[in-house]
């Protein structure tokens, strides 16, 4: 309370409840530039321009910016996984014991680090992590799967899935 026997007035901000996510997308021709860039990452910058419909200057600053606050992270060529030898592909489901920060860590060190893991996931449920794997046969696959990973420290359980079809989507756009 206040000498005047009221409370004390506090300053209201006005704004979002929420503050904007980093690389909040914020115009609609930034949706157009991620997408031809997420669809073709080579094109020119004159090439984006023109789709774009704004002039080749807007069109580099505003992709700088992008890349400034996140919304592009990077950029990679897509390569085709048989070509590389690597024409089998199965996700392995990991339950680790106990559920430790070390082993954890230690573990997706592990993974991460072997040439055959293309992706690795921490998840919640039943398992606790998830491994992409690229290999060459199932002979590969099954001696990945002895040597490497349900002989680590703390694998509980292992099940694994061959990947017949997978479909991945090269263009996302933002929501909302």
């Amino acid at each position: 309370m206040s000498d005047t026997g009221h409370p004390p007035k506090t300053e209201r901000h006005a704004g979002p409840s929420t503050p904007e996510p980093v690389g909040a997308i914020r115009s609609d021709a930034d949706r157009v530039l991620l997408a031809e860039l997420q669809r073709d990452a080579r094109q020119t910058n004159r090439a984006l321009a023109r789709t774009a419909e704004l002039a080749p200057s807007t069109t580099l600053a505003r992709v700088r910016e992008l890349e400034q606050r996140g919304a592009i992270s990077g950029y990679h060529a897509r390569v085709d996984l048989s070509a590389l030898g690597r024409s089998l592909q199965a996700l392995v489901f990991v339950r680790l014991q106990p559920k430790s920060d070390d082993i954890i860590a230690g573990f997706l060190d592990h993974v991460w680090a072997l040439p055959e893991t293309i992706a690795v996931s921490l998840i919640t449920g039943i398992e606790d992590v998830v491994i992409h794997l690229a290999v060459g046969d199932a002979a590969a696959l099954q001696s990945v799967l002895l040597n490497e990973i349900s002989s680590f420290p703390g694998v509980f359980d292992e099940r694994t899935s061959l990947l017949f079809e997978q479909r991945r989507k090269t263009v996302i756009d933002p929501l909302g």
